[in-house]
């Protein structure tokens, strides 16, 4: 899922990045000690270098994001199975086929080699 981030050199180095951090926290130490109109224009300042960065998602990524949502929203046990199980055990009823799990527990293994 590839991400685009705007306003970033592709050559963009640990070292840029830490000097931008450097000047962001000079930025708000001067604004903290000089008058009020150096204030702002450190503040705006840092503010500029910090905020220049965007992310783009792709249609890909919303969709998934969006499929995650309505996941998030479903149930996680399905009770009108359970109920049905429940009742068929204590009336004696509940059938099941060993080979069939037997063989689901044979794949699942398989799987997890």
């Amino acid at each position: 899922m590839p991400i685009n981030i705007s306003h970033i050199p592709n050559n963009a180095s640990q070292t840029n990045r830490t000097n931008e951090h450097q000047q962001a926290k000079e930025a708000h130490r001067s604004s903290n000690s000089s008058d009020s109109s150096s204030n702002n224009i450190a503040s705006q300042s840092a503010e500029a270098s910090l905020g220049q960065d965007s992310v783009n998602l792709t249609h890909s990524a919303m969709r998934i994001k969006s499929l995650e949502a309505q996941i998030a929203r479903l149930p996680i046990v399905d009770t009108q199975k359970v109920e049905q199980v429940k009742s068929s055990i204590s009336e004696g009823t509940f059938e099941f086929d060993s080979t069939r799990v037997a063989e689901k527990l044979i794949n699942f293994e398989r799987d997890l080699l």
